[in-house]
């Protein structure tokens, strides 16, 4: 059976009421509405109405900021115990 892909964007959302704690302009999917997800069968990506879905974050320029003083750290620490290890000393 062909699908009439207007109809089907023109229902896109649930009638519903969405919960208080959801942000604002966030509504349900109507079952109509599901016809529009999709999945790339060779890269399982998600895709709706045939836009690819966002699934990835990066990182703050702060948080890398953190994780690079944080590894530059955990390298000192161990290179120092590894020269006491050996008895080394400054």
């Amino acid at each position: 059976m062909k699908q009439d892909w207007d109809n089907i964007r023109r229902h896109k959302y649930a009638p519903d009421e969405t919960p208080d704690y959801w942000p604002e302009g966030v509504k349900g999917i109507s079952q109509n509405g599901l016809s529009l997800l999709g999945v790339h069968t060779a890269t399982n990506q998600l895709y709706w109405d045939g836009q690819p879905l966002v699934t990835e974050r990066r990182l703050a320029t702060f948080e890398r900021a953190m994780a690079l003083a944080v590894t530059i750290a955990t390298v000192i620490v161990a290179v120092v115990e590894v020269a006491r290890t050996f008895g080394w000393s400054a």
